[in-house]
């Protein structure tokens, strides 16, 4: 079932370009039309957990990690996908983007997210591009059971850990490509003794984002009977179901449910750089794109591939 969206509006833009040099004759302004997708209401449905489209100006229902020197809300215009504001995000050279939480405490079994993001042209990654959204399952008795676990593996009992983030790992453009990244109590070990989050794939092909453009992801994870190997996730990227996992075993205990999400933005860049967010989405059933979506500016050129 997808949550109700509103139609989409048109409105017409007036670009005016004029010439300073002297004895030129002004260019004569030129009507571009842009199309905006309307926001997904946040009360229309009881579905959904949580919602922010940042029209409020202000950041806070984000209950962990905001950094106003490297998240900020934005009014440019060419930097919103719908309404009039949008979450802008700073990478400083050499560092990353932070991150952003929030609770939604005991939790649930079954949870979407919807986000629509867009790349700076341009975007260099670093070594490991960046992450971008992520559900935490801790357990209902302690909200931060499942914090502060870098290259720790779930026992199944404490935690367990469902993101997507991006990859150029396979030759791809930056971005790159858009993976899944998990932590869970079967996961593979690293060559160095720990265990950092697991990689999936989306399936073939697997395409890079573009930088310049606004991509609407989706996210969902089913969390596994206890102890059974019936939990899932899956990825849709413009609405076109991307990448799937089945099998999964997630945790042994019904005390760890998925209570956290977060905007992740770890990944140092080698220069400063900027990201978008807007219509961020969490809710019990699948929200889907509001489509189609039109970009304000034209594809950008792919960075060349590693």
């Amino acid at each position: 079932m997808y949550l109700p969206v509103r139609f989409l509006t048109r409105s017409l833009v007036l670009v005016a370009l004029f010439a300073l040099s002297a004895g030129c004759s002004p260019v004569q302004p030129v009507s571009v039309e842009v199309m905006r997708v309307p926001e997904t209401p946040c009360t229309d449905n009881q579905a959904i957990i949580f919602c922010d489209g940042f029209e409020s100006g202000t950041l806070g229902l984000w209950q962990d990690g905001v950094d106003s020197s490297r998240q900020k809300v934005t009014a440019v215009d060419s930097d919103v996908v719908s309404g009039r504001r949008s979450l802008e995000v700073v990478y400083p050279a050499g560092d990353d983007g932070g991150w952003m939480t929030r609770w939604f405490m005991p939790g649930h079994d079954h949870v979407f997210a919807r986000i629509y993001v867009r790349f700076q042209p341009g975007w260099r990654c670093g070594g490991n591009c960046t992450k971008l959204i992520a559900f935490y399952a801790n357990r209902v008795d302690d909200r931060w059971s499942g914090f502060g676990k870098a290259g720790i593996r779930p026992t199944g009992q404490d935690y367990f850990y469902a993101g997507l983030a991006t990859s150029n790992w396979h030759r791809q453009p930056d971005p790159g490509e858009i993976i899944f990244y998990s932590y869970h109590p079967e996961m593979r070990q690293a060559k160095d003794g720990r265990f950092w989050g697991n990689f999936s794939y989306q399936d073939d092909p697997r395409d890079a984002l573009r930088p310049g453009r606004w991509y609407c992801v989706e996210f969902e994870v089913q969390a596994n009977s206890p102890g059974q190997h019936d939990g899932y996730q899956n990825m849709w990227i413009d609405g076109m179901l991307r990448g799937r996992v089945s099998g999964m075993r997630w945790r042994d205990s019904p005390d760890v449910r998925i209570n956290a999400f977060q905007l992740t933005f770890s990944g140092a860049v080698p220069v400063t750089e900027r990201m978008w967010m807007d219509d961020v989405v969490v809710s019990t059933e699948r929200v889907g794109c509001n489509r189609p979506l039109v970009n304000d500016t034209a594809d950008q050129a792919a960075t060349a591939p590693r």
